[in-house]
């Protein structure tokens, strides 16, 4: 069977935005609820039908699910392993656990990248995403004070955080792109999103605030409309390369912003100016992780691959 190609036909294009349907109605979470085990058997339904229906082979367009079920069993085996760790290795359990996620990350890129001349901006752009990780942290310095403690603290959870919820997807969709190409940027979405979205609300004060009105139900269903329905459909859809980039990263970015922003408005003035501050290197951390990954999936699929 032929290999999709972009820009995707408009009925392919709309299957593919089933999984972001899902999300947008609020069916797909890291929170552990009925709503988010019937999301995940409807992602996983979704996945066995486009499976069969493709003579037994993953099409791309259903791309986008496998990302979001990635992402939701690497938060249930990262528990896993980390209460492990927690027994064995006692107090040095973060620890033991980053070095472990931080070596296979090495050896996930070594053998997705196995063979391919990488684009130098794109170890850049993977460079900065995770400076500006780290700057997103720096308010612990301002926060907690200066000490070896809080900057042990800083390190292991900014390392943690661009490995697991940025680095790892930008990965595993390498792999995918020596079959897909650049459809495999679709994995990176729904595996982004479902990193991302835990910001949604955080804490609760969206909710504690708003809650039970229409503008909060607008808010749960914005942001990810945007993240896994307009944007990715952007995507699928425009005639260029440049475009079909642009628009992605104007979509997702205008969804992280509005999220952030709505956030730090529902602390109703509480929230420090270092913490607005540390809004935009996340913002510009996820923005360069989308860049990077089309960058390196651009033209990835050219080359013979194994079957």
């Amino acid at each position: 069977m032929n290999r999709d190609e972009l820009p995707l036909p408009w009925d392919r294009a709309l299957l593919a935005m089933i999984p972001g349907l899902l999300a947008t109605v609020g069916w797909v979470s890291t929170a552990f609820s009925a709503q988010m085990l019937a999301g995940s058997i409807l992602l996983a339904t979704y996945l066995a039908v486009a499976y069969w229906r493709n003579g037994r082979r993953l099409p791309a367009w259903s791309l986008m699910a496998a990302g979001m079920l990635a992402a939701a069993g690497l938060v249930v085996a990262s528990g896993v392993i980390g209460g492990l760790a927690a027994i064995v290795a006692g107090p040095s359990a973060n620890t033991f656990v980053l070095a472990l996620l931080l070596a296979a990350l090495v050896a996930l890129w070594v053998l997705s990248l196995r063979g391919r001349r990488v684009p130098p901006l794109a170890w850049v752009l993977l460079a900065v995403v995770v400076l500006c990780q780290l700057a997103v942290r720096i308010k612990y310095f301002v926060q907690f004070g200066v000490s070896w403690s809080v900057a042990a603290q800083w390190l292991d959870v900014s390392l943690y955080a661009v490995a697991i919820a940025l680095l790892l997807p930008v990965a595993l969709g390498a792999w995918l792109a020596r079959r897909y190409g650049p459809l495999a940027m679709l994995f990176v979405v729904g595996m982004v999103y479902v990193g991302f979205q835990v910001l949604i609300d955080v804490n609760a004060k969206v909710s504690d605030r708003i809650g039970g009105t229409l503008g909060f139900a607008a808010y749960e269903a914005l942001i990810p409309l945007l993240f896994t329905v307009v944007a990715p459909l952007w995507f699928l859809r425009a005639r260029s390369s440049r475009g079909r980039l642009g628009g992605l990263l104007a979509l997702s970015g205008l969804a992280v912003m509005l999220d952030l922003v709505i956030v730090g408005w529902s602390y109703g003035g509480e929230l420090p100016l270092m913490i607005w501050i540390s809004f935009i290197p996340y913002t510009v951390s996820v923005l360069l992780t989308l860049a990077s990954a089309h960058l390196l999936y651009r033209g990835a699929g050219d080359a013979p691959h194994p079957a």
